[in-house]
C-alpha cells in the first residue's frame, strides 16, 4: 500500500499528532541512566579490550627485555602482531566481550585465558607451516605467554570489579510497570505506574504505544506487576519491544512463556526477549550505515533526475512525509518521493492504492511500479529511523479486509520487536502491495515473524541480493 500527503495529519480520527515526549519531571537523572546504561556496557567492554591488549603487549615485550635485554626486539614484536589479531577473533567468537563477563570477573578471566591459549596455538601452527625460523624464538614465545596469561587475569579480574562496581553491581536496567496491584519497590527499583502514564494493554491506540516506548524502551529488561487478567495484555505488549520483558505473576499457559527467571524474591515469567541484542544490533547498525551511504553516494544522480521530474510534473514538495510505526512501536516520519498529486495524498492510508488510481501521476506510476519511490527511505536509515532489511513499516490506519492490521492477527505488533527495512522476507516472497484481503496481511506477518526468529547477517545479506529480483512488480503500483 502506497499513500502520502504533504503533511502529517491525525493517523486515526480523533488524535492529534505526536510530540516530543520524555519521561516524567523529576526522573530525568533515573531515565538518563537507564538509557545510558548500553553505552555504559560498551564502553566497559573497549576498557577490558584495551586491557587485554595491555597485557598481552607487556607479556612478549617483557620476554623480550628479559631474553635480548631491549623491548623492542624484532622477535616479540613480530609475534604481537601476530598474536593480538588473532586472539581478539576469538575472544569476540567465545564471549570475552558480554555481558556474563561484566557481571563475574571470573568468567572474564577463564574466558580471556582460553582465548590466549587458542590463538597461542594458532600462531604455532602458522610458524610450523610457513617454517619461520630466525623470526620465531620459542623461549620468547613461551615466556611471552605465560606472562601475557598471568597479566590477563589480574587484568580481568582487577578490572573486572572496578567496572562492575561503577555500574552499580548491575551491568543491565530494569524497569518494573505497575498496573491495578499493590507493589513495594525496593529504593534502587526503577518503577513505573502505568495507570499514572495513561497506558492500558488493552489498548489498540499506537499514541498509547509510542507513550509507553518513551519511558521504558531503552530498559534492558522490563518487569509487569499486574492482575492475573492482563497478564495475557501486557504479554502482546512485552511482546512487540526489543526489550527483555517478563511477567511477575503466577504460571499461566496462554501467555507463550519462553523461560522462568527470578528478580529479588519473586519468581518471573519470560515471555520475550529481544530478538538482536548488543552485539547483533551494532553490527546491524554499522552494516546500514555502510550500505545506505554507499548507495546515496552512488544513485544520487538518479535521485536528482527524479527530484526534477517530480517538481516539474506537478506542484507540491518533492519529498513525502508519513507517521509509521517503527521499532519497540515508536512513530517516525517515513520518506518517499511523492507520486500522487499534492492535494489528493491520503495522509491516513484510509483508502486503497488501485491499478489504475487516479491521484497518481504520470512520473508516479513510473518510480511506483519501479520501487524508485521508496529510494529517499535510504536517509531514513542513515538516520538510524529504519534499517536495510526488516518488516517494512505500516501507516497507522492501514487495513487489510476493513480491519486494521493488529485486529487481524492479536500478533501483529510482534513484528516491532526489530527497525522496519528497506525490503523484508516477506517483500522478496512476493508478499507486496495492497492488502485487499486478511491473507495479504497474513502471508506477510508470517515471514515478518519468521525473520525475527532466524535473524542472522547472512540472511540480511541474501534478502538484499534477492531485491534485486523484485524491485519491479506486478503489485506494485
Amino acid at each position: 500500500m502506497k499513500t502520502q500527503s504533504k503533511r502529517s495529519s491525525d493517523p486515526i480520527p480523533g488524535h492529534m499528532p505526536i510530540e516530543a515526549e520524555g519521561p516524567p519531571v523529576g526522573d530525568q537523572d533515573t531515565f538518563s541512566a537507564m538509557g545510558n546504561m548500553e553505552a555504559q556496557r560498551v564502553r566497559c567492554y573497549a576498557a577490558l579490550a584495551g586491557a587485554d591488549a595491555v597485557a598481552i603487549g607487556l607479556g612478549l615485550l617483557i620476554a623480550n627485555l628479559l631474553y635480548l635485554g631491549g623491548w623492542s626486539s624484532v622477535h616479540g614484536t613480530t609475534m604481537l602482531s601476530v598474536l593480538l589479531p588473532i586472539y581478539f577473533w576469538i575472544a569476540a567468537i567465545n564471549g570475552s566481550y558480554n555481558a556474563q563477563v561484566l557481571r563475574d570477573p571470573r568468567v572474564g578471566a577463564f574466558k580471556a585465558i582460553r582465548a590466549i591459549v587458542f590463538a597461542g596455538a594458532a600462531m604455532l601452527i602458522i610458524a610450523y607451516s610457513f617454517k619461520v625460523g630466525a623470526a620465531f624464538s620459542r623461549w620468547i614465545f613461551w615466556t611471552g605467554m605465560v606472562s601475557a596469561v598471568g597479566l590477563l587475569i589480574v587484568g580481568r579480574l582487577v578490572l573486572g570489579r572496578i567496572l562492575l562496581r561503577s555500574l552499580g553491581g548491575a551491568p543491565f536496567s530494569t524497569v518494573v510497570v505497575v498496573d491495578g496491584i499493590d507493589w513495594q519497590a525496593e529504593p534502587d527499583s526503577i518503577v513505573i505506574n502505568a495507570e499514572q502514564i495513561g497506558f492500558d494493554p488493552l489498548t489498540e491506540d499506537p499514541l498509547q504505544y509510542h507513550k509507553l516506548a518513551t519511558r521504558v524502551a531503552r530498559a534492558d529488561r522490563v518487569l509487569i506487576a499486574c492482575r492475573d487478567e492482563k497478564i495475557v495484555a501486557w504479554a502482546h505488549v512485552l511482546k512487540s519491544m526489543a526489550v527483555d520483558g517478563e511477567i511477575l505473576a503466577p504460571d499461566v499457559d496462554r501467555i507463550g512463556m519462553i523461560g522462568v527467571s527470578r528478580y529479588q524474591s519473586h519468581r518471573t515469567l519470560v515471555v520475550s526477549a529481544g530478538p538482536l541484542h548488543l552485539r547483533a544490533r551494532i553490527i546491524k547498525r554499522l552494516f546500514d550505515i555502510f550500505v545506505s551511504a554507499s548507495a546515496l553516494l552512488v544513485l544520487s544522480p538518479l535521485m536528482v533526475v527524479l527530484f526534477l521530474m517530480i517538481r516539474f510534473e506537478s506542484p507540491g514538495p518533492v519529498l513525502f512525509r508519513q507517521q509509521r510505526i517503527g521499532r519497540d512501536n515508536t512513530l517516525f516520519m517515513m520518506l518517499k518521493f511523492r507520486s500522487m498529486f499534492n492535494d489528493q495524498s491520503d495522509a491516513s492510508a484510509s483508502v486503497l492504492t488501485t491499478r489504475t488510481d487516479s491521484r497518481v501521476t504520470r512520473v508516479g506510476q513510473f518510480i511506483r511500479r519501479n520501487s524508485l519511490d521508496e529510494l529517499p527511505q535510504l536517509i531514513n536509515v542513515l538516520r538510524g529511523d529504519m534499517s536495510m532489511v526488516g518488516p517494512r513499516p505500516h501507516a497507522l490506519s492501514a487495513k487489510a479486509a476493513e480491519q486494521l492490521y493488529w485486529e487481524i492477527d492479536a500478533r501483529y505488533r510482534h513484528r516491532h520487536a526489530v527497525k522496519p527495512g528497506v525490503t523484508g522476507l516477506a517483500q522478496v516472497r512476493g508478499f507486496r502491495g495492497a492488502t485487499v484481503h486478511a491473507a495479504d496481511l497474513t502471508n506477510r506477518l508470517s515471514s515478518d515473524l519468521e525473520y525475527l526468529r532466524e535473524w542472522s547477517m547472512s540472511k540480511d545479506l541474501w534478502i538484499l541480493f534477492r531485491t534485486i529480483f523484485v524491485i519491479r512488480h506486478d503489485n506494485a503500483f
